[in-house]
């Protein structure tokens, strides 16, 4: 029976494909090889796309657990390195994508720890709502509202407005980035002076 040097170094002359179809079936030190093999590359994307060492080991080991995961969905007929770097791809922009979506913005420039608390009540919220939407044209009053506040589908306003889903999606993308920018600032500031 071989001992455990051995099968390292028996698993290091093996190409990346037969290993994944080793590990889908179980080998475990197989998948060790490929975690070995891939550490510098898979780690070094993640960094300097993300520019925080921290973030990108964090990203790394979520992508092992994705392979993990989707270890029985590999083609071992396909190149292993263009499907591990998909999965990096759609880690990073789900990562994104959350980073994006909680983000805090201060409009005093202070942190967010030292905000005041703020009761919100329905009059003060569509005060802040129609302050928000003033800049925006009819087109995209309709489409934020309707997507938004009322969640009626991107399909569905299309057909309303008489353009492509792309073209409404577009479209309220642009304008909810609009209002997440200066435009929230000065309605906040002008629900303050009132």
């Amino acid at each position: 029976m071989p001992d455990g040097r051995a099968l390292r170094q028996a698993a290091r002359e093996l190409p990346d494909e037969t290993l994944m179809g080793l590990y889908a079936v179980g080998d475990g030190a197989a998948f060790d090889e490929l975690f070995t093999r891939y550490e510098k590359h898979a780690f070094g994307y993640f960094v300097k796309r993300t520019r925080s060492p921290d973030r990108a080991q964090d990203l790394y080991q979520e992508l092992f657990l994705r392979i993990h995961r989707a270890r029985h969905a590999y083609d071992p007929g396909l190149p292993f390195a263009p499907w591990l770097f998909q999965i990096a791809h759609r880690l990073l922009i789900d990562d994104e994508r959350r980073a994006y979506r909680s983000r805090e913005v201060s409009l005093d420039g202070s942190p967010p720890s030292a905000w005041p608390a703020v009761e919100f009540d329905a009059g003060t919220d569509r005060e802040l709502l129609s302050r928000l939407l003033v800049g925006l044209s009819d087109a995209e009053r309709r489409i934020v509202i309707g997507a938004k506040l009322e969640g009626v589908g991107y399909a569905e306003l299309a057909v309303q407005q008489g353009k492509t889903v792309a073209a409404v999606k577009k479209m309220a993308s642009r304008a909810l980035q609009r209002i997440r920018g200066p435009a929230l600032a000065e309605a906040a500031v002008g629900l303050r002076g009132s």
